[in-house]
């Protein structure tokens, strides 16, 4: 008994050094956290800086760890190569070489060690340390012990980076909650103000509903099968099959409560439809900084395990899924996906408030992206998926950077207040409108590149449905995106800027960084969707 216990610790040990950037983000928090407790009032902006530090560190180790882990010697690996109609039959699973972009589970099961976490981690830690800077020179945040936000964050960024490598059902849970509870806390982080306050314990109220459901199924599949790892001979999956062979057909209604429940807390996280109603005034009353990084990181962390429990449930290539065909799997996300971007488009045409627009906003490019999920049987739909989150990520951030950089002199993200901002910041203004322009999807920028590639596929599919329903949301889009960009651009200013503090110089940087991103990944997008495409193989 000890000898096995000794093993396993060992084993564990060594798979320490194989979670390098995890380590690293934990050691910047803990380094930030002692620094922010014992400095004075006015050093602690350093925090940041640590933080700052550790997560560009994590990057660059992630980018070396892809490239090694690439061009390492193949190795005899177990694959799922078929899963047959008759559920009579048990699941093939044969010992086969894996020559590139393979996959290794760590700590017994419960991470996954693959360039599909490699890449969200890498998307992650991106728009994570783009917060930090933007926090960092956000006046609302000013005089509210900006070191523990920035701890928030980075806290925040490795929950996200373990649920995007989970391949457990207990890990999948725990690093949800991690990211989630400490949400809470960002959005209710501005303590004096009123609808900071109602934006947390609405974020709070809504995810403990939807993670209590989510965790009740997950009890109840434990209770089916035996096993909480999704993948292997003796996983979820696996022993699924077994259990539907010998189940009564009355069970198939369990089947469907079980996979609904777990479903209800990923499609929460996302913002999709029916699970959006938190977004839009949680999005308000959290602080800019915060709207910002809620409407990519915990999303992108989102659509990393969705997809993956996806793909485990009904297998890239194959007809037959987890107790249901494909095809019913796909209409069901094809309902989802036109409800969610048509209720974000409409509900956001007759809003005043330029952050309440980008919350519906992002429910609806929610819903583009789930339609590119309707598409799981060869791995297409996944791929543009992820290089639609990659270019969601430079426009959508990009956006709230700049109304962070406005309300700082305008005090607000009212429409009214936002008016004639183009004499003030020129340059942030036009950022703004083009990244507005990225968000509607149109030419020459990344975001109709990544409408593009969602919409080709359908096409290919023959589901011309999908495809006008994506179509006539995008004209519906570009009003109220529009609105924002008449009212900074065009419209004479009504109020008077609240201070004469010139904007820091960094929001100018990053606002045209994020542009040139978004002209190089239109330009480029081939290599960028091959890279996606390799990245979803070790799924398949």
């Amino acid at each position: 008994m000890l000898e096995g216990y000794y093993k396993l610790l060992d084993q564990n040990t060594r798979h320490l050094l194989l979670i390098v950037p995890e380590l690293l983000v934990t050691a910047g928090f803990l380094l930030g956290l002692i620094f922010d407790c014992i400095a004075p009032e006015e050093r602690r902006k350093s925090t940041a800086y640590i933080c700052l530090l550790f997560l560009v560190a994590a990057m660059w180790v992630n980018v070396t760890d892809w490239n090694t882990f690439v061009h390492e010697k193949p190795r005899l690996e177990l694959k799922r190569v078929e899963i047959p109609k008759d559920p009579s039959r048990p699941v093939v699973w044969e010992a086969k070489p894996v020559q590139s972009m393979r996959s290794d589970t760590l700590f017994t099961g419960m991470v996954a060690r693959d360039t599909y976490g490699m890449y969200f981690k890498f998307v992650i830690l991106l728009g994570t340390a783009v917060s930090l800077l933007m926090a960092l020179n956000a006046k609302e945040l000013a005089g509210n012990h900006r070191g523990e936000f920035f701890l928030l964050l980075t806290a925040t960024c490795l929950g996200g980076m373990f649920l995007c490598s989970a391949t457990n059902l207990l890990m999948i849970y725990l690093s949800l909650e991690t990211l989630s509870i400490l949400s809470y806390a960002m959005a209710g982080y501005l303590r004096q103000d009123r609808k900071s306050a109602e934006a947390g314990i609405k974020y709070a109220i809504y995810g403990a509903m939807a993670s209590g459901v989510m965790i009740f199924g997950m009890s109840y599949l434990y209770g089916l099968t035996g096993s909480l790892n999704l993948t292997g001979p003796d996983g979820v999956v696996a022993k699924w099959f077994e259990l539907r062979a010998t189940a009564a057909p009355s069970m198939q209604g369990a089947y469907l409560a079980v996979l609904a429940m777990v479903f209800v807390g990923l499609l929460y996280k996302i913002a999709a439809a029916p699970f959006h109603y938190w977004s839009p005034d949680v999005y308000e009353g959290a602080p800019t900084t915060a709207t910002g990084f809620f409407s990519v990181v915990p999303k992108a962390a989102g659509f990393a395990v969705l997809v993956r429990v996806l793909v485990e449930f009904f297998p890239i290539g194959s007809t037959a899924g987890f107790g249901y065909h494909h095809s019913k799997m796909e209409v069901a996300l094809g309902a989802i996906a036109i409800v969610t971007m048509t209720l974000g488009n409409l509900a956001a045409l007759g809003q005043s408030n330029a952050k309440r627009m980008l919350a519906y906003s992002s429910v609806a490019h929610a819903g583009y992206m789930v339609a590119g999920l309707s598409m799981l049987d060869d791995g297409r739909g996944p791929a543009a998926v992820l290089y639609y989150l990659l270019v969601y990520l430079f426009m959508n951030l990009g956006a709230f950077m700049v109304l962070v950089a406005l309300e700082n002199f305008r005090g607000s993200c009212d429409l009214k207040d936002l008016k004639g901002a183009i004499r003030r910041e020129p340059m942030l203004a036009t950022t703004l409108v083009i990244f507005l322009f990225s968000l509607t999807g149109l030419p020459p920028l990344a975001g109709f590149t990544g409408k593009y590639l969602i919409m080709v596929k359908l096409a290919e599919r023959g589901n011309w449905l999908m495809v006008l329903v994506i179509g006539l949301n995008s004209v519906i889009s570009l009003y109220y995106y529009m609105r924002i960009a008449k009212a900074v651009a065009i419209d004479p200013p009504e109020a008077a800027a609240t201070t004469s503090e010139p904007t820091p110089a960094v929001f100018g940087f990053l606002a045209a960084g994020k542009v040139a991103a978004l002209v190089l990944l239109f330009v480029y997008f081939k290599p960028v969707y091959d890279l996606c495409m390799s990245v979803v193989d070790p799924l398949r």
